[in-house]
């Protein structure tokens, strides 16, 4: 009799064992892939909204009820700012002929919505493959390439009307000196009162901050190089996304962080400070739409933000739709 008890006992034992070993794996990833995300009320509603929009407006013929409904629609959802694709510096070095139309697109969008700040996005990918085989892993260290930025970025103030220039140049590494003597040189060649605005490269978390270790990455910047770009700008947008995180959880608790470290970084700094979100549809590999999705990110927005959070960006305008646009709409109690 004690043998089949003590046999028993340890059959019960190891039943419970392996029923652990089943169900808090299970109870781990219930965690991981369904965080628990509300409709969210961030505590802040002076916050800006910023949009990143197509090159259509700047390259495609528009009739004017076209650029007349799309101000309306700008003006219905309280934006204050967009960033209108231009161009992107090609292999050659050359902006692409991108921005036929801009000029009209401008002028015409300012008598429709004279208060919103219209800002020419141009696109400045750093590391290139030339026609003739050969790479350069960071043209900005060219004097000749950043002067050509330079000279471009005052073209779109001066020709094409542009209240300023949103730069999003990829990638650029932490602590890249090139990259902030283009900012010196296109600051300083910007009529007066033109306005700078850049993207800004994710913060390299500098303690756990999602269930697996993040990896640190050459183009994951430093609290300290973020301030250094901020203060050649006149507002930094940080893109708290493609991060290449799978579970919904991580990626919540990797926007509060990129939250909470952009703006202790940015505390005495006079840039403005927008984080940037996603609504894009395409799933990649650092963009995994499982996790990275807008309800997600404004509840990890809501869990970082504090008084120095300026705004937010939208990316990209084209691709949010309508229960996108109710989100963040109640997210800014607009």
């Amino acid at each position: 009799m004690r043998f089949r008890w003590t046999a028993s006992r340890q059959l019960k034992r190891i039943s419970l064992l392996c029923l652990a070993a089943i169900v808090l794996p299970l109870i781990v990833l219930a965690y991981l892939f369904t965080p628990f995300v509300s409709e969210v009320r961030l505590p802040r509603t002076d916050l800006r909204l910023a949009v990143w929009m197509g090159v259509t407006w700047s390259m495609d013929d528009h009739e004017p009820g076209e650029i007349r409904d799309l101000a309306n629609e700008l003006l219905a959802r309280n934006v204050d700012d967009a960033y209108i694709y231009v161009s992107y510096l090609d292999a050659d070095d050359r902006f692409n002929l991108t921005y036929g139309q801009a000029k009209a697109f401008v002028s015409q969008i300012k008598q429709q919505a004279p208060g919103l700040r219209l800002l020419a996005w141009i696109g400045v990918p750093v590391s290139i493959k030339r026609a003739d085989g050969t790479t350069s892993p960071n043209r900005l260290a060219s004097a000749r390439v950043r002067e050509r930025i330079a000279l471009f970025s005052r073209f779109v103030v001066e020709e094409l009307g542009f209240d300023g220039l949103h730069l999003n140049a990829e990638m650029i590494a932490e602590g890249d000196p090139a990259y902030l003597q283009s900012l010196d040189l296109i600051r300083k060649s910007l009529p007066p009162g033109a306005f700078l605005s850049v993207t800004a490269h994710p913060l390299r978390p500098v303690k756990p901050v999602t269930a697996l270790p993040y990896p640190a990455l050459d183009h994951h910047w430093s609290q300290d190089y973020l301030k250094q770009v901020a203060q050649r700008s006149n507002q930094i947008v940080l893109m708290a996304y493609d991060s290449g995180l799978l579970f919904p959880r991580d990626y919540l608790d990797w926007v509060a962080y990129q939250t909470a470290a952009s703006q202790e970084a940015l505390q005495d700094v006079d840039a403005e400070l927008l984080v940037g979100l996603p609504t894009s549809e395409e799933w990649t590999p650092s963009h995994q739409t499982q996790a990275e999705t807008i309800r997600i990110a404004l509840n990890g927005l809501r869990a970082g933000i504090s008084d120095r959070l300026d705004g937010i960006g939208v990316y990209p305008y084209w691709e949010t739709d309508a229960e996108e646009w109710r989100l963040i709409d109640s997210s800014l109690g607009r």
